[in-house]
């Protein structure tokens, strides 16, 4: 058995941990970039923008939020999912599912969760209207129709109209309640 390395491998080495870093590297800043796609997409709608933040529930405890936006009509709670695949699901269902190429899961109905949330920021809110959605990336379909609060990322902008920033009377409007939710929420540090 020869004790020495032969000439070639510490090279081939080297260059074979270069590539995977490469590699990792492009794989990130593909996933940092379709973030802030997403969070463009759905910032076009809200004059202001809280993600992944924790709001009272009103019961002593804390409940998480995705994105909470203010928008032209109040305030809007966003739940995101990145589920790839055929979505089925209804209002009454107890779990959704989900069927892509590759595999088939199943996950608890996202809408009592968002009910919840929205119940919570409606405690701060007041009289400021407080919608929410379960907003799904462009990999979802939904072939039997979308359930109740159910939209698209690529639907955003027909439910909701674009803001115009530069009109400042609709921030006035909720200024007062926005400052109360922006008091009350925390960052998550677990998002």
């Amino acid at each position: 058995m020869p004790d020495e390395i032969p000439e070639w491998a510490l090279p081939a080495a080297i260059g074979a941990l270069a590539t995977a870093g490469i590699v990792a590297l492009a794989l990130y800043y593909r996933r940092v970039r379709a973030r802030k796609k997403l969070d463009a997409a759905i910032g076009a709608v809200a004059y202001d923008m809280l993600k992944n933040v924790l709001v009272p529930n009103g019961m002593g405890g804390q409940i998480h939020v995705n994105y909470l936006l203010l928008t032209e009509r109040g305030l809007l709670v966003l739940d995101l999912f990145d589920v790839p695949g055929a979505i089925f699901g209804g209002d009454q269902m107890i779990e959704w599912t989900s069927i892509g190429r590759k595999r088939r899961f199943t996950f608890p109905n996202p809408q009592h969760v968002l009910y919840d949330r929205m119940a919570a920021v409606k405690l701060l809110a007041g009289d400021v209207p407080v919608d929410g959605r379960l907003t799904f990336t462009l990999r979802a379909e939904f072939p039997k129709g979308k359930p109740r609060g159910v939209m698209r990322i690529d639907d955003i902008t027909d439910e909701y109209p674009v803001v115009d920033r530069s009109r400042g009377n609709i921030i006035a409007a909720f200024a007062d309640v926005w400052q109360n939710v922006k008091e009350h929420a925390e960052p998550n540090p677990l998002a």
